[in-house]
């Protein structure tokens, strides 16, 4: 199924000027939550800078410059609860994961398994959204949605 029209835009809101930049992850470990996003990632430090006793830095993508993930860490961060899989994440409220677009779901799973990072489901396909879906998730439990466009 074709995704619907996209809504007409609103310049005229007070909130016009919004628009995504970063999603912030919380991690007990600067140096090893750097290595995962770029040494098994690929992902591109834009900045590193210090916050009190944390270490704060934007990692990008391999071939994006408009979104970024901010690492947020040091010390004081409580372990997570890390779920089985993707609908028993479902139960818990707030954040449940960041969803990135990619050509192909399988190429980029075989990639992650070849480079170790753990995948929690298989790809599934939903018709109504037009997506062939999967997730992985970092050595800290935070889940991270693969999608495809389907015809």
């Amino acid at each position: 199924m074709p995704l619907p029209q996209t809504p007409p835009t609103d310049a005229a809101s007070p909130f016009a000027s919004m628009r995504g930049h970063h999603a912030a992850i919380r991690y007990p470990d600067f140096e090893a939550a750097r290595a995962f996003w770029v040494d098994t990632m690929d992902w591109r430090v834009l900045q590193t800078w210090p916050y009190g006793k944390l270490t704060l830095a934007y990692v990008m993508p391999p071939n994006q410059d408009d979104f970024h993930l901010e690492i947020l860490a040091g010390p004081g961060a409580a372990p997570q609860t890390v779920y089985g899989d993707v609908d028993a994440s479902l139960a818990a409220p707030g954040f449940n994961h960041v969803c990135l677009s990619v050509d192909s779901v399988d190429e980029t799973l075989a990639e992650l398994r070849r480079r170790n990072v753990d995948v929690v489901n298989p790809p599934f396909e939903i018709d109504d959204i037009s997506a062939r879906l999967a997730f992985f998730r970092d050595p800290w439990g935070n889940m991270f949605e693969l999608s495809e466009r389907t015809a």
